[in-house]
């Protein structure tokens, strides 16, 4: 049972990455041509499946497209006798929580002994979206310094700046980065990171 519950949970991620793939490339791309939406144009771009390294197939990647479709994250156009697909808003929604559940935040070779602070004070009216932020500031691997204040050594800009734009927090939700911050020997032990010399 334990076995095909799993198979279920790694194919359906699998369709959302073949979805996800998708979005990505017709948001970068505002209107592609069908023919550049097509299973071998966009295979290269899907990671592979299973143990195996199996690339995903056309049909799946077909499959993927009309489940877009059919669903409104994508829409057909016509013109000039050419058809195009197009995300829509609804497309751009789901791309952007699909980013925010695969995030992580890169550590690199070598640490630029800058701090990234994140702090927000959001209304209580918007109480179940700072639940949820909180955990995804956990998750990421953020540490709690204060209330409503988080703390993380790397670069991580772009992920915030989705968690702005997803959540619609922008006002309330900011992002700094410092170079010296008081106390800043527990957080170097926190992060497992080296005392600058």
């Amino acid at each position: 049972m334990a076995h095909n519950k799993n198979s279920h949970v790694g194919q359906q991620n699998i369709r959302q990455d073949i979805g996800k793939v998708i979005l990505t490339v017709l948001s970068v791309a505002g209107v592609l041509a069908i023919a550049l939406v097509a299973p071998n144009a966009l295979q290269v771009l899907i990671p592979r499946k299973g143990r195996q390294g199996q690339r995903v197939s056309a049909w799946e990647i077909e499959r993927a497209l009309k489940r877009l479709l059919n669903g409104g994250y994508a829409e057909k156009q016509l013109h000039q006798g050419n058809t195009f697909v197009r995300i829509t808003t609804k497309g751009n929604y789901k791309l952007n929580k699909l980013k925010l559940r695969d995030a992580h935040i890169k550590t690199p070779a070598k640490w630029d002994r800058k701090w990234r602070l994140v702090f927000f004070d959001i209304p209580h009216t918007k109480g179940s979206q700072r639940d949820i932020i909180r955990r995804k500031l956990k998750e990421l691997g953020f540490l709690q310094v204060q209330k409503s204040v988080y703390l993380h050594p790397y670069e991580c800009y772009d992920i915030i700046q989705n968690m702005q734009n997803f959540y619609q927090i922008k006002s309330y939700f900011h992002y700094a980065v410092v170079e010296k911050i008081e106390g800043g020997h527990k957080y170097l032990s926190h992060f497992k990171l080296k005392k600058p010399a």
